[in-house]
């Protein structure tokens, strides 16, 4: 424990979805969307549908279409409607877990930075934030950057603006992507769990912390108690 200095961190970002808001959105019927418009416009392959994410799918079709600019732009803005509608739909019946409203005050209020980064569109999280405020200084949604998570720069964007160096930061997220995110950028990470990932997940994919929720990890933070983490192994000192 004594190699998380704690006091070092200067900001904690933060995944949206499943992390700080609880949704329910239909991945299951976004991808089904997705891959029946990819099928409509003809650009669907067999290994297209081998392990990649959503929006990664889309990229792949988008590639296809390099060579007709025209087309290639109509098709993503298909494929952007058909992502918002989803995330759009089931963001307006949201609510933030419980505690996080407090958590995300309780860490402004000791100092730190406040960020949110997400692969979903920035007109559903604005949607479900105007009906449910919460404290940030910072949000980046998939609509603000070149590319998202788990690629790095994603974070580095983040904290760029927010003025904290990668290994002052902890990113805290439900899922592989948000841990791959903060390993590659140089950050502490913390998984959330979820119906979606466990505690051996998170260790597999090597969190440095694994907790039940954000409000722990804050209560973690700000006093330094581990007695509710669920795993602390950081994979260096700060």
């Amino acid at each position: 424990m004594s190699s998380f200095a704690i006091d070092q961190i200067q900001a904690v970002v933060c995944d949206f979805d499943g992390t700080l808001a609880h949704t329910q959105i239909d991945f299951a019927q976004m991808r089904s969307r997705t891959v029946e418009l990819i099928k409509t416009w003809g650009l669907w392959q067999a290994t297209m549908d081998q392990g990649l994410y959503v929006l990664e799918l889309i990229e792949v079709a988008e590639d296809r279409l390099a060579a007709d600019p025209f087309r290639r732009s109509q098709f993503r803005r298909e494929a952007d409607a058909v992502l918002e509608d989803v995330e759009i739909g089931f963001c307006a019946k949201g609510s933030p877990f419980p505690g996080i409203p407090d958590a995300l005050m309780d860490l402004a209020n000791a100092g730190m930075r406040i960020g949110i980064i997400t692969r979903n569109c920035r007109r559903a999280v604005e949607a479900f934030l105007a009906r449910h405020p919460l404290y940030f200084d910072l949000l980046l949604t998939r609509d603000d950057v070149p590319a998202v998570k788990p690629d790095r720069g994603h974070l580095l964007a983040a904290l760029e603006v927010l003025h904290v160096a990668p290994d002052h930061a902890l990113l805290v997220g439900d899922h592989r992507t948000d841990i791959e995110c903060g390993q590659a950028a140089g950050a502490f990470t913390c998984g959330v769990l979820t119906d979606r990932t466990t505690r051996e997940q998170f260790a597999d994919y090597g969190a440095d912390l694994v907790a039940a929720d954000l409000a722990v990890v804050a209560r973690f933070l700000l006093s330094g108690d581990t007695s509710e983490l669920i795993a602390c192994s950081p994979r260096r000192s700060l």
